[in-house]
């Protein structure tokens, strides 16, 4: 123990997490969003445990699996539009399905969808969020919300924080005068109450194995007042864009994008799974989400090391595998 604490003291050895505090969870209230590379790790949860997962929303994303493994396509068609090849990502989400790698698709039926693409976005070309619409109405038969119409960047659209809304700049929040976080939300639960204020202090949630998922050690977490005091709350797992973890931006992200005023009023527990950058194998120096494969062949599925992070996350926060 004293070698320990001395080892400690000197900064070779990490002190230990603090316990992930446990809530009552509502299983039939867990969603998913994203912007960017968080967008594409949306529909990747989604898919692949559909069984747990109840609704994704997604801005300025793509297909299910768009990359099939290759940072090309990934960085071709997969964003500046084109063939991205829907045929064969139903297929791999058909077979996934079936080898029992992703849940069973029929979960999918039901749950809604909602699609954001800016009218100014050079990065994410609409075409990418139309197929990924289209990729969910063959596989699964719903019919995704699309939003198309506002004039913003890439980037996530905000009422009034970050950058203007004609700039593509840290933090990458845009003040469009559009509630993002709020439209998505509704889209995902139906009627909310009205956002509130979001007075509680944000946790921070350790992140099981992140290293081996090239995670930051810490996620960032909102809970509510209510959720504190023991009522069942739903999670929303919101994930940040490239560039936009706590190692870019500090916690602008999980405190501006919007999220905590509606979860305060809505009973909702909002999850903040933060991702590490590399210069290195694996290189990913903007600190993206992996959507093109570079954790692992499995990347997509359920046993994607990311998804396995934000899946005990739940877990823990649940108090219970879920």
């Amino acid at each position: 123990l004293l070698v320990m604490l001395a080892l400690v003291a000197c900064g070779d050895v990490a002190p230990p997490a603090a316990a992930t505090p446990t809530f009552a969870v509502d299983t039939n209230r867990i969603t998913v969003s994203g912007v960017s590379s968080g967008a594409m790790m949306a529909t990747h949860m989604h898919v692949a445990l559909s069984g747990l997962v109840r609704g994704s929303a997604m801005i300025a994303g793509g297909p299910y699996y768009c990359a099939e493994g290759g940072l090309k396509k990934g960085l071709g068609p997969c964003m500046k539009g084109g063939d991205v090849g829907l045929s064969a990502l139903v297929d791999y989400a058909k077979s996934s399905a079936a080898s029992g790698a992703i849940d069973d698709i029929a979960n999918l039926s039901d749950d809604p969808v909602w699609l954001f693409s800016g009218k100014n976005d050079a990065v994410m070309h609409t075409d990418v969020t139309i197929a990924a619409s289209t990729f969910y109405s063959e596989l699964a038969g719903t019919t995704p919300v699309l939003v198309d119409d506002v004039a913003a960047p890439h980037g996530f659209p905000t009422l009034y924080s970050g950058a203007s809304c004609t700039s593509m700049a840290e933090p990458f929040l845009n003040a469009c005068n559009y509630d993002a976080a709020g439209e998505l939300l509704r889209a995902l639960y139906g009627e909310l109450q009205p956002r509130g204020e979001a007075t509680a202090d944000m946790l921070e949630i350790s992140q099981p194995q992140a290293g081996d998922a090239t995670m930051l050690p810490t996620a960032l977490a909102y809970v509510p007042a209510a959720c504190r005091d023991g009522e069942t709350c739903g999670i929303h797992i919101a994930f940040h864009g490239c560039q936009q973890s706590t190692a870019f931006v500090g916690d602008v992200f999980a405190r501006k994008a919007g999220y905590n005023e509606w979860a305060e009023t809505n009973n909702l527990i909002i999850l903040y799974p933060q991702v590490d950058s590399s210069k290195i194998a694996p290189l990913n120096p903007m600190g993206c989400w992996d959507w093109w494969g570079y954790t692992g062949d499995e990347y997509a599925t359920r046993a994607g090391e990311q998804i396995v992070v934000v899946k005990s996350m739940l877990d823990a926060l649940a108090g219970t595998p879920l």
